[in-house]
């Protein structure tokens, strides 16, 4: 008896498991620090009652089994625990309290979000705090001793979930599966025929298309000639490649004209299929037939079709200009704030800030991006004009303050205690204070009333409001810059989005081994994701290049760069050569360089970027990304997607060390000079005269000299004349 029921619980927990194995299928739990979601190390809670909303993503791929927020937070201990507390809501509704005091200064709380509450797109993790000092006095409403600091990188979301059944619809698979919602990062895998460069030409199309959809979202792509399971496949090739590649598992494409673009659930191992994943086929009978469906796939922004199948005959862009990449701002040209993504803000409050009262909102600020080879004079302004309103009851010593790029650079006064409503208020903005790439203009206002400490304060009338119809003009401005510069690459691709679709641009491996195609179709994405537009006029090409005249991006291991590109480069990388070492840096922004003629090479572990001008075409740039083995070069791909690397680029040269998750980066110039304008090229004399400043000095003596002399000279013919007379 007593066996039999053993074997009955055992065969009782077999199918317990069973059946718990079979539910977590494809179920996935992430760890995540809070701060991979705020752009800032703490959260800081001040005041008497505040609070600070954290906007967390969740894809609609994802079915979100469970969700736990664990929070390491401090308060001051000079508040009074019995009636301090902390509140956190999850998308308004709240979760769990907590007291705040000082017996408890440096607390840890494990919070279960309520996944049923979860919205599709964001969602907002907020922090509302009530904090006093004092139970029988009046307090006052901001006391220094105020405050809770929530710590970002000590606190986790720990999420468990599983990925929904894909819909077999085309017009869904943007939003669906390249969402730029899903974090940590994207993985999607090219299937396609590498040994041809124009193969790897359309796969670059595509992958540009893709990370595009993603956003800034990190998204890695590899590439294969079969089908990779457990992630999404997009199929690139001709119709005899596609045929032999789904052959293989018995699906057959029909024959009909035009591009081919279809979507299917992929094969698994046992002749089923997976559900959870996407197969796309992009394909077609001719080049140029699948040339224009990779086209269409890569600029499909809408949820259309419905179908899982499309044909395409014909794909046309409007026209193009250049420097119109992603938020760029055109010079002399004026935009209205509405036009720029900032819609009518109101500061409601004492806190003055932006959004629900009390809370933090995203929109105070003005973000837009200057084309990176903008020549700002220092002479110029920018114009601003506001349109806005307060309301009454503030003290005299109330303002409006605005900053570019963090700098404090104006206070507007609202001195009139029965509110206003101000049109046109102008303010000149030196155009000095800008910079290449993005710059943000900052609105806050600071709000007094006239109130003593005790009394109670009605804060609902007090606001400030700017409103949408405000504009900003910016100067006309040359595209003229001295290179090489690194940081404009990791700033928006540049010189490569000159054009924003890529135009003129080349993209050449040396051997077309498969850490070289992963990297390339990596950095594609990379400046993809950079500028906001598809590289549709990018070449790459396996043979190199004698007469381009165009820019290049050159990626291969080290021992595979033909020695004719890389003796111009600032740095040699084999054989009995001069390698720079910088000394010391002064109060000048570049460090002194040392050379040693030594006979070395790059090694293992580390990678390296290098910028110099093309010996095809003067002013025009040639970027070379090279590692020393496969592995490091794919590490070298990796290294580049992280923003931490990115911001450390600049010069002409950068040696990575390969330390993950922590890259070390180390940048200095040591080539020469040169420089760049509107259209890449750039004639000799201004070379010459741009890079030797003196020279030009020289000229400009001479020539009010020569003019000085000439107006001497016909005086004096002039009183001659008059002397006979």
């Amino acid at each position: 008896m007593r066996n039999t029921y053993a074997q009955m619980k055992n065969a009782l927990a077999l199918i317990l498991w069973f059946l718990l194995s079979s539910a977590t299928a494809g179920a996935e739990t992430i760890e995540l620090p809070l701060g991979k979601f705020v752009d800032e190390p703490t959260l800081e809670l001040r005041c008497i009652t505040g609070g600070q909303n954290v906007s967390l993503p969740i894809p609609d791929r994802w079915n979100v089994r469970k969700m736990v927020l664990k929070l390491h937070y401090t308060s001051s201990n000079n508040m009074l625990g019995d009636i301090s507390q902390m509140v956190v809501k999850f998308n308004g509704d709240p979760v769990v309290q907590t007291k705040l005091g000082s017996l408890a200064p440096d607390a840890r709380l494990d919070v279960a979000l309520p996944v049923a509450n979860i919205e599709p797109g964001y969602n907002r993790i907020t922090f509302q705090v009530a904090q006093h000092y004092q139970t029988n006095q009046c307090e006052q409403p901001c006391a220094p001793d105020l405050w809770t600091n929530i710590n970002l990188k000590d606190s986790k979301l720990l999420i468990d979930y599983e990925l929904r059944p894909l819909p077999l619809r085309l017009g869904e698979a943007a939003n669906f599966i390249f969402d730029p919602k899903q974090f940590p990062e994207a993985t999607v895998n090219l299937v396609m025929d590498a040994a041809t460069a124009e193969s790897v030409t359309l796969a670059g199309i595509v992958a540009s298309g893709i990370a595009r959809h993603f956003d800034y979202r990190k998204v890695k792509f590899t590439h294969s000639s079969v089908i990779k399971p457990g992630v999404d496949n997009i199929l690139v090739g001709n119709k005899k490649f596609a045929d032999g590649v789904l052959g293989r598992h018995g699906i057959e494409l029909a024959a009909a004209d035009g591009g081919l673009i279809k979507m299917m659930y992929p094969p698994t191992a046992d002749g089923g299929k997976d559900g959870l994943h996407a197969l796309i086929v992009i394909s077609g009978n001719k080049p140029e037939e699948l040339k224009i469906a990779a086209e269409t796939f890569a600029n499909m922004t809408l949820p259309y079709p419905g179908t899982d199948e499309m044909r395409t005959f014909g794909y046309s862009m409007p026209d193009i200009s250049m420097y119109s990449g992603r938020q760029v701002l055109a010079s002399d040209k004026v935009y209205t704030f509405g036009s720029l993504g900032m819609s009518s803000l109101t500061f409601p409050g004492l806190t003055g800030r932006s959004g629900t009262k009390g809370f933090h909102g995203n929109a105070s600020e003005l973000v837009f991006r200057l084309p990176p080879d903008f020549l700002i004079k220092q002479n110029q302004y920018a114009k601003l004009v506001l349109n806005f309103s307060y309301g009454s009851g503030l003290r005299a010593d109330s303002s409006l303050n605005i900053s570019l790029n963090d700098q404090q650079i104006r206070d507007i006064h609202l001195d009139n205690p029965n509110g206003n409503y101000i049109e046109g208020y102008k303010l000149d903005l030196p155009t000095y204070l800008f910079k290449p790439g993005t710059n943000t203009i900052s609105f806050k206002p600071y709000i007094n009333t006239n109130r003593q400490v005790c009394d109670a304060v009605v804060t609902d009338g007090l606001f400030v409001t700017i409103f949408d119809n405000s504009t900003l003009y910016f100067p006309p401005m040359p595209h003229f810059v001295e290179m090489p510069k690194l940081e404009l690459f990791a700033l928006n691709g540049f010189p490569f989005t000159r054009w924003p679709d890529g135009y003129e641009t080349l993209v050449y491996l040396p051997q077309p081994d498969s850490a070289s195609i992963d990297t390339a179709l990596n950095l594609i994405g990379m400046v993809t994701q950079k500028n906001g537009f598809p590289l549709f006029s990018t070449q790459v090409t396996f043979t190199e290049p004698k007469d381009w005249k165009g820019e290049m991006l050159v990626i291969g291991r080290a021992p595979s760069i033909p020695k004719a590109l890389i003796g111009m480069a600032p740095m040699q990388l084999d054989g009995v050569a001069m390698v720079p070492y910088p000394v010391s840096r002064g109060w000048s922004s570049e460090a002194s360089i040392s050379l040693s003629k030594q006979l070395s090479g790059l090694g293992e572990g580390s990678g390296l970027l290098m910028e110099f001008e093309s010996a095809q075409k003067k002013g025009r740039s040639v970027v070379l990304v090279t590692a020393q083995t496969e592995k490091d070069l794919l590490t070298l791909g990796d290294a580049l997607l992280q923003p931490g690397v990115q911001a450390r680029m600049n010069g002409d040269i950068s040696l990575i060390k390969f330390n993950a998750p922590d890259y070390d980066v180390i940048s200095l110039s040591a080539g020469k000079k040169y420089s760049t304008g509107d259209k890449g090229d750039i004639s000799f004399i201004d070379s010459v005269l741009y890079s030797n400043i003196y020279l030009l000095y020289g000229l400009i003596v001479l020539g009010i000299g020569g003019l000085g002399m000439l107006v001497y000279w016909l005086l004096r013919r002039y009183r001659g004349k008059r002397e006979g007379q």
